[in-house]
Parts: structure tokens; sequence; C-alpha cells
């Protein structure tokens, strides 16, 4: 008897927490989103049924093997064993409207946009941290979101992951 991945999932997935599709979350955070134990989404990464999972080599040095997940990766595969479609982009764009509407709308790249809200976001934090009044992002989602991003991880030398992978397009 195959257990169906979806039956115990979360049944909402465009009603979970308000995360930047691009962050990332523990292997216990992503069970808890989905509603199983963490056993359970080790037993479906292994036989191919979870969503994909993201080895620490990829961000930064942490004790253990930890795996971690991209919230945007979680969110599509979860939605996807509803039987609904959810992508990448439309999850940026749900998630730029709710917190930094002036990225919502216009032309540019998803680079550009992901690149202007983290800078945004660091600066209306840091002026939060200072006691004053944030520029454009709203205090209350500066608080609801820097739970997540003191998570996240940081830039461990001069390139990224992503400066890497361009690199790499641009040469083959």
């Amino acid at each position: 008897m195959t257990e169906n991945p979806s039956g115990k999932l979360f049944k909402e997935p465009a009603t979970w927490p308000i995360i930047p599709p691009w962050w990332v979350v523990s292997s216990t955070d992503a069970a808890a989103l989905l509603n199983v134990k963490p056993a359970t989404l080790h037993s479906w990464r292994i036989r191919g049924h979870g969503p994909t999972a993201y080895p620490p080599i990829y961000l930064r040095p942490t004790q253990g093997k930890p795996l971690f997940y991209q919230y945007g990766t979680l969110r599509s595969w979860a939605a996807t064993r509803l039987g609904m479609a959810y992508p990448f982009w439309d999850q940026c764009m749900d998630f730029f409207r709710e917190t930094f509407s002036p990225l919502a709308g216009g032309s540019g790249g998803l680079e550009g946009r992901i690149e202007l809200f983290e800078e945004q976001f660091l600066k209306d934090r840091e002026t939060t941290m200072n006691g004053r009044s944030p520029y454009m992002i709203e205090v209350g989602h500066i608080h609801e979101l820097d739970v997540y991003y003191s998570r996240q991880p940081r830039r461990t030398g001069p390139t990224y992951i992503l400066d890497q992978a361009s690199d790499l397009a641009r040469v083959g």
C-alpha cells in the first residue's frame, strides 16, 4: 500500500506564512510547513517523492549534515501534490504585492527585484533597529520577516552561489 504524499499536506499552499520565496528553511521547518514528521520528509526525499533539498555546501558551513529547502520550491511542490500550480514567479509577485508593492508592477527581471527588495529590507531593518520609522517597508512586516531573515545564509566570500552559476552559464 503506497502512501499519497499529499494526504497530510497543508491544505492551501497560498496561505502559508509570508516569507520571500527565495529564502531557505531548515528540514525541520519544512516538515512543519508540510504538516509531516521530519522522518517522513526524509523518507520522501530518499524515494524521490519529496521536494528538492539543498545541501549546506551551497550555503554556509554548518556542523553535521543538515538539509535546507527553498521556501518557494517547497510551496510549488506542495501545490503540485494537491493538483494546483503555484510557480516561483507567481509566489514572488504575491510576496512583493503583500510586502513591498512598488516591486509588484512594472518591468524588470526577477533577480533585480529580489536584489532591490533585499537592499531595501536591510536599510529599513537597520532603521527600525535604531528606533526610527522605516522608509518603505512597514514596521509590522519588518518584525515579521526579521525572524526568518536572521536564519538566512550569508555571503561567505567575494562570490555568491548565484554569481557562480551565472559565471558558469557564460562560460558554457
